[in-house]
């Protein structure tokens, strides 16, 4: 889609079938954002209400292992050079770190107030928290584990996308309902921008230079250009989204709709949807499999997370048959009633008679 176009609108396909469920794997109480290792063939939830997070097997969709941490983590990240799990947990107003592979705690960094969102530089060796309560953003080294500065943002800070590119991230301001654009390198804040109510899921794609912003209060996604910090358009989804992820080689761009239990399927140049995936109650956050194909979803109303197996569109359904049919037919004698004559099954088999047949069933 051109910048300078407005979003395409139109319908969705019907929901539930376009997607395959492979599971519905249990983790804990309110499970919220998910990440995924691939290559160490790894998922972590964050489960807010369990004050944990739980590491899952994703070829065999089991939990490994869990780890307690502060109270309601709600974000994670993982950081691949060190193998370490950044968790804000929102009311300990601190930030846990884990050993990914075994769950030991590392440290536990403090943080502002009411910490609900993590963004992540890993070139610059940053991680940043977005303190909703301060209405700022801290920003901590991902090797010393310390505070190295803070940013102002505006009230409701939360959700952060670092654009590893620009070396810029934007923080979603909840409520405000604004968006945070700042300097990643320098922590110098570089300007607002006006998004719809509730802004509390913000996703970078760096390919097409957008930025994705899920306005949990008014059912849309904004989309904002990384150069120039402009609203682009509105993608209307369904009732709260409050999570997202981009899978930038197919062009798409799956959102969370808490309220709905989907997941919408958006076409990331035509900014249409294209389908809806019906997983768990009250779907917060996802994130992809590119080894097995799989879209990962947690349930925070469920306690579950679903895993949904590609291709997302397979196309038309095979036509329904008979279960009989390509099967030998059984032999029969039955008489045309119209003659008298016994029909048996050698004439069925020549294709004489078929009509005289089911006319005198």
């Amino acid at each position: 889609m051109d910048h300078h176009d407005p979003a395409a609108q139109g319908p969705a396909c019907s929901a539930g079938l376009a997607h395959r469920v492979r599971a519905h794997c249990p983790v804990g109480k309110g499970p919220e954002a998910v990440v995924v290792d691939a290559p160490r063939r790894r998922a972590f939830v964050a489960c807010s209400r369990s004050d944990a997070v739980v590491a899952l097997d994703l070829d065999a969709a089991r939990p490994v292992w869990q780890a307690a941490v502060g109270r309601e983590p709600i974000p994670l990240v993982l950081d691949r050079p060190t193998g370490r799990l950044f968790s804000a947990d929102a009311r300990s107003d601190t930030v846990t770190v884990l050993d990914s592979a075994t769950g030991a705690r590392l440290a536990q960094v403090p943080v502002g107030c009411y910490p609900a969102g993590l963004g992540h530089h890993p070139g610059l060796r940053r991680v940043f928290s977005g303190n909703t309560a301060d209405g700022t953003i801290t920003a901590v080294d991902a090797d010393r584990l310390e505070v190295v500065g803070t940013v102002p943002a505006e009230l409701g800070a939360g959700s952060i996308a670092v654009d590893t590119g620009r070396d810029r991230g934007w923080c979603a301001n909840f409520m405000t309902g604004s968006v945070t654009s700042f300097d990643a390198a320098t922590l110098r804040p570089l300007g607002r921008t006006a998004v719809r109510e509730g802004p509390c899921k913000a996703v970078v794609d760096p390919g097409r230079g957008d930025l994705y912003v899920a306005s949990s209060l008014h059912g849309t996604v904004s989309r904002i250009c990384l150069d120039t910090g402009d609203v682009l358009g509105e993608l209307p989804v369904e009732r709260a989204p409050v999570g997202m992820c981009v899978d930038e080689g197919r062009g798409l761009l799956y959102v969370c709709n808490r309220g709905a239990g989907t997941v919408s399927v958006l076409d990331t140049a035509t900014g249409r949807e294209t389908h809806r995936i019906v997983v768990g109650n009250a779907p917060g956050d996802c994130a992809l499999d590119p080894v097995l194909d799989t879209l990962l979803v947690s349930n925070a109303g469920s306690g579950t997370v679903t895993f949904v197996h590609r291709p997302w569109l397979p196309g038309p359904p095979p036509p329904t048959s008979h279960p009989l049919v390509g099967r030998r037919l059984p032999g029969f004698a039955l008489p045309d009633l119209r003659e008298g004559r016994i029909r048996t099954s050698r004439e069925w088999a020549e294709k004489k008679y078929v009509i005289n047949f089911f006319a005198s069933w």
